[in-house]
């Protein structure tokens, strides 16, 4: 005869199994503080008679955030372990997970503002901190000087405009001609202008279009005001730049050729003029399928596409082409490495140095990783055939553009704010899970998505104030860019398309 043995009540009660592991982890992470970093810190200082004061400032601060940390889990493991009302706080947790998952957006952004903007400008130090909020440089519109230089290289002095650091196609150099007629003040104006429409075009009007109900939800005006306001849009203004402009163009492409089938000439005409003005929205070429499963004409359009861009780059002559091959070449070879630069190369080298032997091999990992979630979101899109705009794979191409190049300037952070609305906006994508697993899993994606997309709406000098910043960690945004990419896949493996109508809208997955 077997007896069975009851399990100890309070591992019934998942909260109080919660509860033992955050003592066990507070318990640690004190112990930890306690003896483990003042003998770090000695060992450090020794080593080193030389440092300074900020970075033994900086060792200190370690030392009190951790051990806060660590005293703040105690206080919470014994909280639940002494708490006799536990059936209360599981019912606040599963109402809290049952709550629409626009509070968990919202949350996630609060989140990224006490981090990024409360703590940096007004807690880390004994003053309220006035950092400058990007790197500004006079005169204004410096990008939009150098294009118009290339263009006056070519027409006027009759020479190559690959000059300098020029890595635009040819055809750019034509485009930007005719404002060599008025001044550059004049010119710059016209380029922010016409920026701020195309922003306010592709960030608000086409994820309103793409509602079903056709209203301004409060999530839209969140992404629209945060997006408008960003650090990356300003930063795309104040150096007169044509992201916005180039992505405009490529969404308005793909827009037509999904609902307007029979003006898809034009749609092909404005994604080929989008990538003769910047070439990463080639990346975009495989949202102009339509039907998944027709292979043979889905080939034959991407491959005109190809060739008609292809071409296009032999417009100015085939030694201009050289030109053009030397420089992409060059810098890929040789990129620009700083802070503002969120490429997988750029994050590399500011984490492990230049000289670091694994560089290319941590490098070629991480594009691999980045190549794969995008074709798995592909395939996706192919097993689900999906009809319509695959808002997920637009998500996922964007992030795909602004990690690959070599060279990717935080003013590209502007062309995010248009897909992550669209994603957002399609209101069965923030329906509800039948499975409780995936539904709690699906809310982590959610907020986890939410805190790093809204960490990339402020400045890097923000995160250069915090005292424990490991800088190339907390202020270059390639992490933040990386980690959405990871969700979006999840997300993308989550979620299967409504065979219903031309929308593409989402909906979740049991």
């Amino acid at each position: 005869m077997t007896i069975k043995r009851d399990q100890p009540r309070f591992l019934k009660q998942p909260l109080r199994m919660f509860g033992v592991l955050i003592l066990i982890l507070g318990i640690l992470g004190l112990t930890l503080t306690i003896i483990v970093t003042p003998t770090f810190a000695s060992n450090y200082l020794s080593q080193d008679h030389n440092i300074s004061d900020s970075r033994i400032v900086e060792l200190l601060n370690y030392r009190l955030i951790s051990g806060f940390v660590g005293g703040l889990l105690i206080v919470c493991g014994l909280l639940l372990l002494t708490l006799k009302n536990l059936e209360r706080v599981e019912k606040l947790l599963k109402n809290a997970l049952n709550t629409s998952p626009v509070t968990w957006v919202i949350l996630g952004f609060s989140i990224s503002y006490l981090l990024f903007f409360v703590f940096p400008i007004f807690m880390s130090a004994q003053v309220m901190q006035f950092p400058m909020y990007l790197p500004a440089i006079d005169p204004i519109g410096i990008d939009l000087d150098q294009m118009l230089f290339y263009s006056e290289s070519l027409f006027i002095r009759k020479q190559t405009p690959y000059v300098g650091s020029n890595l635009y196609p040819p055809l750019a150099s034509i485009l930007f001609g005719p404002l060599l007629t008025i001044s550059i003040s004049m010119a710059y104006r016209i380029i922010t202008l016409i920026n701020v429409f195309c922003f306010a075009i592709i960030t608000y009007l086409f994820p309103l279009k793409t509602s079903k109900n056709k209203k301004a939800s409060s999530l839209l005006i969140l992404f629209f005001i945060t997006g408008i306001l960003s650090y990356g849009f300003q930063f795309e203004l104040e150096r007169g730049q044509f992201n916005v402009i180039a992505i405009s163009l490529c969404f308005l492409a793909i827009r037509i050729f999904h609902f307007h089938f029979r003006y898809r000439y034009l749609a092909y005409f404005l994604f080929t003029l989008s990538v003769q003005l910047k070439v990463f929205p080639l990346i975009f070429i495989v949202m102009l399928i339509s039907n998944w499963q027709d292979w043979i004409n889905n080939i034959k359009r991407l491959l005109m596409l190809g060739v008609v861009n292809i071409s296009l780059l032999f417009v100015l002559g085939p030694h201009i082409f050289v030109d053009f091959i030397n420089a992409i070449a060059y810098q890929i070879s040789t990129p620009y490495i700083w802070i503002g630069n969120h490429s997988i190369r750029s994050f590399i080298i500011l984490l492990f140095g230049p000289d670091y032997k694994y560089s290319g091999l941590i490098q070629i990992m991480l594009l691999a990783i980045v190549a794969f979630c995008i074709l798995l979101v592909i395939y996706q899109a192919y097993r689900n055939k999906q009809k319509g705009i695959n808002f997920v794979l637009l998500l996922a191409c964007t992030l795909g553009a602004l990690l690959i190049p070599s060279v990717s300037h935080d003013y590209t952070l502007s062309i995010l704010v248009a897909p992550v609305t669209m994603v957002f906006m399609e209101y069965e994508f923030l329906g509800k899970i039948g499975n409780p697993r995936l539904n709690k899993l699906f809310i982590v994606l959610l907020l986890i998505f939410s805190i790093t997309y809204s960490s990339t709406l402020f400045s890097y000098t923000y995160a250069q104030l915090f005292p424990f910043s490991y800088e190339s960690i907390l202020t270059n945004k390639f992490p933040a860019l990386f980690i959405m990419l990871l969700a979006t896949t999840l997300l993308s493996l989550m979620l299967n398309p409504i065979r219903k109508g031309p929308t593409g809208s989402l909906n979740l997955s049991d």
